[in-house]
């Protein structure tokens, strides 16, 4: 059989059937490790939703024994769920970030992040920027790649220590950046002292992007992308928003989010009508009319409304940092069931009625649930093991469906 028609058939297969095939013989082996094919295969896999619950608790930590590993629940295109016998969570792992087919982990109690890639059970560790320790958590940190250079990059958004009991918890003046293959973290001076991480962090066409206050602007925020070629920041104005009162929220406020909706960076309004400051929120609930507005070109900071989206009259939740994807809105009640919801055209009204249910997760704390994009990826994480201060190459539990 010809090479390029052979080439034709793998690219088809998934990757489960594809580290099987490696033995078959040789010249199969080189085809499949080749980078090329890794890229194409990677551009040719669906994207899919990841369901992350982080149940840490003191008890998991001080009785490692007694822990059950988490599970993590894939969302598949057809928007059926498939639970992960996630054997590689560990008690102390939160998950900070989804890219390019790789998970990262924020290890709270050895200080150290682990990055895996679940298709081929391999994992690494690296440890965090020196003197990292104390008032340290999951969501300073993010990963990217950028599809030019083939670079993956952790960030670390390094707060101000004067902030930290002033009300101002996520102010920082500098982002620790560590290519993966280099020896070492480098400082990179940030323009301006402010960042709201906490509100998400995306990663669009090689480059970061999150909220960050500014004075400057009517609605006081701003978004801030950082290149992760040139390794520059840059500020994108928001466009215009009003909120208008309802029966349901008098005085509002608006809660800003970032996400990522088709490949592009998106920021989330609801209004709210609470005392907590925005920094102490957790995931989003849908109170009033949800908007959704999409970053169309940003050199010229243009914006357009994709969505406006009407809560219903019972309590729902919105997993961070993404949420939507194949125009269907991912929910959560207080009870732990999770569904979703059509979005057809920009006006969408959500009525209970018309929710589909996907799985029912049990009691946990649904206000911190996480939702990522995952896409599988034959991508080898023994070419940085040199860098890193442990290795694990152990498989994990493949997918199965959810009753």
């Amino acid at each position: 059989m010809p090479p390029d028609v052979t080439e034709e058939i793998l690219l088809r297969l998934p990757i489960s059937s594809l580290l099987r095939l490696r033995r078959v013989c040789k010249r199969w082996c080189d085809m499949i490790s080749n980078p090329h094919f890794i890229k194409e295969h990677a551009y040719r896999s669906p994207k899919h939703l990841l369901l992350y619950l982080p149940k840490l608790d003191r008890s998991s930590v001080l009785h490692p024994k007694a822990f059950k590993p988490c599970n993590a629940t894939i969302i598949d295109e057809k928007w059926s769920p498939l639970t992960w016998a996630a054997s590689h969570m560990d008690p102390d792992d939160h998950l900070f970030a989804s890219c390019d087919g790789l998970l990262c982990f924020y290890k709270a109690l050895t200080y150290t992040l682990k990055i895996t890639n679940p298709a081929t059970g391999q994992c690494l560790q690296f440890l965090k920027p020196d003197g990292i320790s104390l008032n340290d958590f999951h969501y300073l940190y993010s990963f990217g790649f950028h599809p030019t250079t083939g670079e993956y990059k952790l960030v670390h958004f390094l707060r101000e220590p004067q902030r930290y009991k002033s009300g101002q918890p996520f102010h920082f003046d500098t982002i620790q950046v560590y290519t993966l293959g280099d020896d070492r973290w480098r400082n990179i001076k940030a323009p301006r002292p402010c960042c709201m991480v906490n509100l998400g962090v995306v990663n669009v066409d090689g480059a970061m992007y999150w909220l960050t206050e500014d004075e400057g602007t009517s609605c006081g925020m701003a978004v801030m992308s950082f290149d992760l070629r040139e390794e520059t920041f840059a500020s994108i104005q928001l466009p215009p928003m009003d909120v208008k009162e309802t029966a349901f929220c008098a005085n509002p406020k608006i809660a800003y989010y970032i996400t990522e909706i088709d490949e592009k960076v998106c920021i989330v309004t609801i209004p709210y009508q609470s005392h907590v400051p925005r920094w102490r929120r957790y995931n989003a609930e849908l109170s009033g009319r949800m908007k959704i507005w999409a970053l169309e070109i940003q050199v010229e900071h243009r914006w357009f409304l994709k969505y406006s989206i009407q809560s219903p009259l019972v309590p729902r939740y919105v997993p961070q940092p993404c949420f939507i994807h194949r125009e269907k809105i991912l929910l959560q009640d207080r009870e732990g069931s999770v569904c979703y919801h059509g979005l057809r055209g920009e006006g969408v009204q959500i009525e209970q009625g018309e929710e589909v249910k996907l799985l029912h997760l049990g009691p946990y704390r649904f206000y911190e649930t996480q939702s990522y994009f995952y896409k599988e990826t034959l991508v080898p994480l023994s070419r940085y093991a040199a860098a890193a201060i442990a290795r694990t190459p152990r498989l994990f539990a493949p997918p199965v469906a959810s009753n």
